[in-house]
């Protein structure tokens, strides 16, 4: 495994609320980023996310990815798996098995995102080429 590290801009943040019942909210979500680092490159993601009670959250989406990878372009989709509360979470954040393409044709690979407390996010990319 190869692994890359970074930062991103949230260029665009839109939401939706298309249900809310009891308190608990249903959004939809697209953004955009711009990537430094390791992966140079846009992104545009759309997210189903859940805002429920106690700040519990979760979401699932997808988000292509355009970018150079040492030295190698092409794009890719991320599939996002996340949940967490005040106590912690989980995100899991994969390369859709053969969504590759251009010099990045069959990446396999993994983030992790870190937010600062500052609101700066960072990555951990580790992939396979």
């Amino acid at each position: 495994m190869n692994e890359v590290t970074g930062r991103f801009d949230l260029d665009s943040w839109e939401e939706e609320v298309y249900d809310e019942q009891d308190g608990v909210r249903l959004l939809r979500v697209r953004n955009t980023k711009t990537f430094e680092g390791g992966i140079q490159g846009v992104s545009e993601a759309n997210l189903l996310q859940v805002l429920a009670h106690n700040g519990s959250v979760s979401y699932v989406g997808m988000e292509r990815v355009h970018a150079k990878i040492d030295d190698r372009e092409g794009d890719f989709v991320l599939r996002h798996t996340a949940y967490g509360n005040a106590g912690g979470g989980v995100a899991i954040i994969e390369v859709v098995a053969d969504s590759a393409g251009g010099d990045l044709k069959g990446l396999k690979a993994r983030m992790d995102i870190e937010r600062s407390p500052e609101g700066e996010h960072t990555y951990v990319f580790d992939y396979e080429l």
